[in-house]
């Protein structure tokens, strides 16, 4: 064989493992390709947030609710990258909390007590409070003028209606120790119809939250006047209300969906806290049966627990460590828990938006 045919062999050899070269780099930078892309579209799939919620309140819609319809109204949720699918009535703090932490809501408007005594109840499926609506617990002890009890140490003796499970009852401890009248024993009786019982005289009081026990008291008859009201906050069982809850889990998969949420109710507690009777009249458009008169009674009492010298001073959701450990140890020993729950595992500000914004 010619010199020449050799050298002609060896360039076609030379030329076939450069191309085979070439297409092993060219199939490796394919599969790198591919891979890369399935990592990148993995990625943005785990990092996509739920952007579409339901709200559950603590109860049947009244004018203590006028903040998230206002927020929906003005389009505050959607202005949050948020759609709000339903904002709905509940049956009471416990049906609240079960129903956000079995995930067939994503928030709730939730008593904070209550919230504390769930998570002990339930630790596999926490929630947690990241915005405080009430500054002041709504808890008192509502009883008729004529019975003649101005302090807690009055209550000794006296029947009123709140049997156990009712959320009074079970916490009367922390307002009785607060008042440095823990010897009171109070007369329980299981309210059927409270009003009724009250209103006959039958019982000297009732236990309950202001927003909901004072209103009730007023459509059955009774004037403000008629009426004493022993706050728990009035006499040093300072403890938090109402706050927006969501579960753990929820709010570390989706931050930016629970500060939208956050926001949009900040919004519509200060449109509501700058004008209540638009706020109202609202709350009317959505339902003709509303009697704004018991409402407007409702809707100030719920005011007054909202914006108190506290949030006027430093602003809305500014929580003060030993209230939140006041809160939780009242609830802890008032409900005799397990354990304690760390203040962080309870509320949390980092989906709060500025505090300029939160400011009145």
């Amino acid at each position: 064989m010619l010199a020449s045919d050799l050298n002609a062999i060896q360039l076609g050899i030379n030329a076939s493992k450069s191309s085979r070269n070439a297409a092993s780099v060219t199939r490796r930078g394919l599969a790198f390709g591919v891979a890369a892309l399935a990592a990148l579209t993995f990625s943005g799939a785990a990092k996509a947030e739920t952007k579409n919620v339901k709200i559950m309140m603590d109860w049947i819609i009244q004018g203590t609710h006028a903040p998230f319809f206002v927020a929906q109204k003005k389009g505050y949720f959607k202005d949050g990258g948020v759609t709000v699918d339903t904002i709905d009535a509940g049956k009471g703090a416990t049906n609240v909390a079960v129903s956000v932490a079995g995930g067939a809501y994503q928030f709730g408007w939730v008593d904070l007590p209550a919230m504390i005594r769930f998570n002990a109840m339930n630790p596999t499926s926490p929630l947690i409070a990241v915005y405080i609506s009430f500054d002041d617990t709504a808890l008192a002890v509502i009883t008729r003028a004529d019975a003649g009890i101005k302090k807690p140490a009055d209550l000794d003796g006296k029947k009123i209606a709140g049997g156990p499970g009712t959320a009074v009852h079970d916490t009367i401890s922390i307002l009785l120790k607060a008042a440095k009248a823990e010897n009171v024993k109070v007369d329980w009786v299981q309210p059927q119809l409270f009003g009724p019982m009250l209103k006959r005289g039958e019982v000297a009081g009732t236990g309950g939250f202001t927003n909901s026990n004072v209103p009730a008291a007023l459509e059955i008859g009774f004037t403000m006047n008629e009426l004493s009201v022993l706050k728990y906050a009035d006499y040093g069982a300072d403890m938090y209300g109402l706050t927006l809850v969501t579960t753990k889990k929820f709010a570390d998969e989706n931050p930016e969906t629970v500060k939208g949420v956050v926001a949009a109710l900040n919004k519509g507690t200060k449109d509501m806290i700058a004008d209540p009777d638009a706020a109202l009249a609202l709350l009317k458009e959505r339902d003709p049966m509303m009697k704004l008169d018991i409402e407007k009674v409702r809707l100030g009492l719920a005011l007054e627990l909202t914006k108190t010298k506290h949030v006027v001073a430093k602003g809305l959701s500014v929580v003060e460590p030993a209230k939140l450990q006041f809160t939780i140890d009242a609830i802890s020993d008032a409900y005799q828990l397990p354990a304690k729950p760390d203040p962080a595992s309870v509320y949390t500000d980092k989906f709060l938006p500025p505090l300029a914004d939160r400011k009145l």
